[in-house]
């Protein structure tokens, strides 16, 4: 018997230490001396629930609370497995029933903070962090907890003292050196994410949770072939899951290849079948590979992800999926970003054109330049009381309902139209004074987007990036950056050819009167690049190497606009050599003027 305790103390010591081949293959030995010992069949059971195998953990963790119903730590390890196989309910119930067992078990308290995350009970999540804290003040786990929960939340400087604490308590515990390297990933501070990363492998050079976030932070940061080298790490590791295909599929985006990230994702959901976020990813990169058919629905998932923030808007009346409509009533609403909707209104009027009433909400800045689009029976400004309706439908689910194909985009320019007074006014004020003939091409610039939106700082080129464009000669230039963008001005010489409109554009109606006495827009992916588009103003669009799913991969143009020509990168964050073919093709343009 000291020979089995001797081995299960041996077996321990390599669990902890993150040599988990090795603490594998010790209890396995203890349990062919003894298939009954609980703590081997336990600890076995909590081994592969961490790398990969969650039903066999489980499995084996029913078999451990059958030799000990009452334990209390044996149903939160079961509670542990069914939290990564993603039955976050089950696991909800198995913490239940521990801290019934055992109110002062501060390890549940800690995990089952993640479960209720996992919930989206983000309230409840952090009192269940709490009070492990205040069971056990010096516990690291219960710090790590409260720190994931601070970043579901998206409260990073609270994550990260959270875990600050947490590694300054246990600094030999990879747990919270990870969880520190999530905190300053979720504060865009990547070098000092990669760095608690690497402290997390130091101490745990088996934990492969940490490799997979290290992968994940590496392909963000367009070091490929070290994600890849990372993420083949974690599996020969045997860490294989949920976590390790999620966090390389979406690697694989970030390389602009879906393909891959469609294995990845599929096989996640073989495992979590109703998991919307995922199934929304799934769409995403059908979508980006071209696949409308299979896209439109999976990218309708989105709709279903309690994770998301701000939330999903709920109604009571029915969403509209493409049946018969003539004299109901429907409200169209945007949902997310201001070029979404100027994409997507090409189909109010279809939409119209099938006898419905149309009610179209949009976002506040967007009104003006609406204002005058077909098919609209009242616009309304988001936030503004709502009349009654029959039906309702977000406008970026409006393809799937059509059966969008990219063959039959409703692609037909211009959709969008600028106020006429306001095109003559600003055709004067562009003029200046100058005829119209032998003047040179009128380029209007867009170099930045929203900061706030996920991607920015990869699909920005900023006016550094763009800076070569404005050498080409024979071409006035027009700044039509709106927002934070602006303060590239202040940092960035300018020529002569380039003049400043952004303090005097009041809306997007002044925009597009602007784009409508251009002869060409130049921008990133933002809403003037749609807004562009949909007046069928000529528009070069400057993409970063993993773009937005609705500009496909390897090709030059648009199947949403026609008069759209795309310049992507061919390596992560190098804007140089986009720019300089930019500028080779705008002084071809300015020649033929």
């Amino acid at each position: 018997m000291a020979t089995i305790i001797e081995a299960l103390l041996a077996a321990i010591e390599h669990h902890q230490s993150g040599r988990l081949a090795e603490a594998a293959t010790l209890y396995g030995r203890i349990l062919e001396a003894d298939p009954e010992q609980p703590e081997a069949v336990q600890f076995l059971g909590v081994l592969w629930a961490q790398t990969g195998r969650p039903a066999d953990g489980a499995r084996l963790l029913r078999r451990a609370l059958a030799l000990r119903p009452d334990s209390a730590g044996g149903h939160s390890n079961l509670a542990g497995a069914l939290q990564t196989m993603g039955d976050a309910a089950g696991a909800e119930a198995g913490y239940v029933r521990a801290l019934r067992l055992d109110p002062l078990l501060a390890d549940a308290h800690a995990s089952r903070a993640g479960t209720l995350r996992d919930l989206n009970r983000v309230p409840e999540a952090a009192r269940s962090a709490q009070r492990a804290l205040a069971l056990l003040p010096a516990s690291a786990d219960a710090l790590v907890n409260l720190a994931e929960t601070a970043l579901a939340g998206r409260r990073g400087e609270e994550a990260e003292r959270a875990a600050r604490r947490a590694a300054a308590l246990a600094p030999g515990s990879p747990a919270a050196w990870m969880m520190l390297g999530s905190a300053c990933a979720a504060l865009r501070r990547w070098g000092d994410a990669e760095a608690a990363y690497r402290v997390a492998l130091d101490r745990a050079p088996g934990y492969g949770a940490a490799w997979g976030n290290l992968g994940s932070l590496l392909a963000g940061l367009g070091r490929f072939d070290d994600a890849l080298a990372a993420f083949a790490t974690a599996e020969e590791l045997g860490f294989s899951g949920p976590s390790l295909w999620s966090a390389r599929g979406n690697a694989w985006l970030a390389m602009a290849r879906p393909v891959e990230a469609l294995a990845d994702f599929d096989r996640l959901l073989e495992v979590r079948p109703d998991d919307a976020g995922m199934r929304w990813n799934r769409g995403f990169a059908r979508l980006l590979a071209g696949d409308c058919e299979g896209g439109w629905p999976e990218f309708d998932w989105r709709r279903h992800d309690a994770r998301a923030e701000p939330p999903w808007r709920r109604f009571a009346q029915p969403t509209w999926t493409g049946g018969d409509i003539a004299g109901r009533t429907i409200l169209l609403y945007a949902e997310q970003g201001l070029g979404d909707t100027l994409q997507f209104v090409r189909y109010v009027p279809l939409v119209a054109a099938r006898g419905a009433r149309v009610i179209l909400e949009v976002q506040p800045p967007l009104m003006s330049v609406l204002s005058g689009l077909p098919g609209v029976e009242r616009l309304i400004a988001r936030g503004a009381p709502l009349p009654d309706f029959d039906l309702e439908c977000p406008l970026m689910s409006l393809p799937r309902a059509f059966g969008t194909t990219l063959d039959g985009v409703p692609a037909a320019v211009p959709y969008l139209r600028p106020d006429p007074q306001r095109a003559a006014a600003w055709g004067e004020r562009l003029a200046g004074g100058q005829p119209t003939e032998g003047r040179g091409l009128r380029v209007g610039l867009v170099w930045a987007g929203n900061p706030r939106f996920p991607g920015d700082a990869l699909r920005s080129p900023r006016l550094a990036g763009l800076r070569p464009v404005l050498d080409v000669p024979g071409v006035r230039f027009f700044g039509l950056q709106k927002g934070p963008g602006r303060e590239d001005l202040k940092r960035v010489p300018m020529p002569s050819s380039f003049t400043d409109l952004g303090p005097d554009i009041a809306d997007f109606a002044d925009t597009a009167a602007i784009m409508a006495n251009l002869d060409l827009v130049i921008s990133s992916c933002t809403g003037p690049a749609h807004l562009a588009g949909g007046l069928g103003v000529p528009v070069w669009v400057v993409l970063p190497l993993s773009p937005d799913w609705r500009w496909l991969l390897g090709r030059e143009d648009s199947p949403w606009y026609p008069t759209a020509r795309l310049f992507r990168q061919t390596r992560v964050g190098d804007w140089a050599e986009v720019a300089w073919r930019v500028a080779d093709a705008l002084r071809a343009a300015a020649l033929t003027i």
